[in-house]
């Protein structure tokens, strides 16, 4: 759209804000016949939905969040791959898996994103999510404030301010350089984080999430929480997620964190670095112009 080419990468063209729509069902009639279909599964699903959820934040094991994740959402099986290792080769993929002392950067893209990362973890008490505000300060999320900070319209929704990063060093910490989410089409500016953080207790890794469909993604909050949900209960498409792990030769200082080695691990995977001018102050006036646009319309 020519009215949101301010918002465009100038090298490669792509709107990293700009969110993917829900296929419409062409005919009145469709949508009318399609809906008979969906709000009465929708009905069926939401009790088990909100009984396993709950149990699950009360006691966090890992086979309630695979049932919901894969019968109740009926994603497939996430497909974990390393680079360079074959889907054969299951111990040396083993050995990449997240881990304890691992600072994990990862891409951001969906309200899933917390609870993908605890699937992989198998468990969601032995890691910590961080991401930064604008000013490069850390804030802690779990899977569930992660999720309301993708629906949230202020800086750092229900995040826990973070001012010391290696008391984590005993924990997985994945780490949301972006600072905010994208339409998983490409890799926004990573935040300059404060100088106080050190990394040097921890192994550098990367993890390149990408979502399919991709009118899952949620680069602005256009859908409510309930809508979001109910396109994921209803949803008769295929689903998946990709989960690509990179780990980088020994331990890193603040001072050689190496973020253009980080990068190539996503671009490797098509998801390419946009222009600098796409950061943060930038999609909230997208969001600003996007909310006007639809409005008019």
């Amino acid at each position: 759209m020519e009215k949101f080419s301010a918002w465009r990468d100038r090298a490669t063209g792509i709107s990293p804000f700009m969110p993917q729509k829900v296929p419409n069902k062409q005919t009145s009639f469709n949508k009318y016949l399609f809906s008979l279909v969906r709000v009465p599964i929708f009905i069926l699903k939401l009790p088990f939905f909100a009984i396993c959820g709950l149990l699950y934040s009360i006691t966090g094991f890992n086979f309630l969040l695979n049932f919901i994740f894969t019968f109740l959402l009926a994603f497939n099986p996430i497909e974990y791959s390393v680079d360079g290792v074959k889907k054969s080769q299951t111990f040396q993929l083993q050995q990449y898996k997240p881990q304890k002392s691992d600072l994990i950067i990862a891409n951001y893209i969906s309200p899933l994103d917390g609870y993908i990362m605890a699937l992989l973890c198998h468990s969601n008490s032995n890691m910590v999510i961080v991401a930064p505000d604008k000013q490069g300060k850390l804030y802690k999320y779990n899977p569930w404030t992660l999720m309301k900070f993708c629906f949230s319209k202020q800086a750092h929704g229900d995040g826990v301010p973070v001012d010391d990063l290696c008391k984590y060093h005993d924990k997985i910490v994945f780490l949301l350089l972006e600072g905010t989410t994208s339409n998983n089409t490409a890799l926004l500016p990573f935040i300059k984080l404060d100088s106080k953080y050190q990394i040097d207790q921890f192994e550098i890794k990367a993890l390149v999430m990408k979502l399919y469909p991709q009118f899952f993604t949620l680069p602005i909050a256009n859908y409510t929480p309930l809508y979001y949900l109910f396109q994921l209960l209803t949803d008769f498409g295929k689903k998946n997620v990709k989960c690509k792990i990179y780990k980088f030769d020994g331990k890193q200082t603040d001072e050689k964190l190496n973020l253009n080695q980080v990068r190539k691990a996503f671009e490797l995977n098509s998801l390419n670095s946009v222009h600098g001018d796409l950061s943060i102050e930038a999609k909230q006036k997208f969001i600003t112009y996007y909310t006007n646009y639809e409005v008019k319309k």
